[in-house]
């Protein structure tokens, strides 16, 4: 067994990292929502780099909602 999961199965480790996956996800996705649909939000930086960057904050707090899920059913 890797250090990673030993980790992930000690019981004392594992509702920390279940909230900080939660957390983190949600972040990911409230900036990734405001960079899209709020304009004023960041409004120094050009539409394309972020609606670029919006999609990727996006795609990643998928990524990381489903590694949450994945590592913890």
């Amino acid at each position: 067994m890797s250090t990673d999961e030993h980790i992930r199965k000690r019981k004392s480790f594992k509702l920390p990292l279940i909230i900080l996956g939660v957390s983190m996800t949600i972040f990911y996705f409230v900036i990734g929502s405001l960079l899209l649909f709020d304009k004023n939000f960041l409004a120094g930086i050009q539409v394309e780099f972020r609606n670029i960057f919006a999609v990727m904050l996006l795609v990643y707090g998928a990524y990381r909602g489903w590694r949450v899920y994945a590592d913890n059913r």
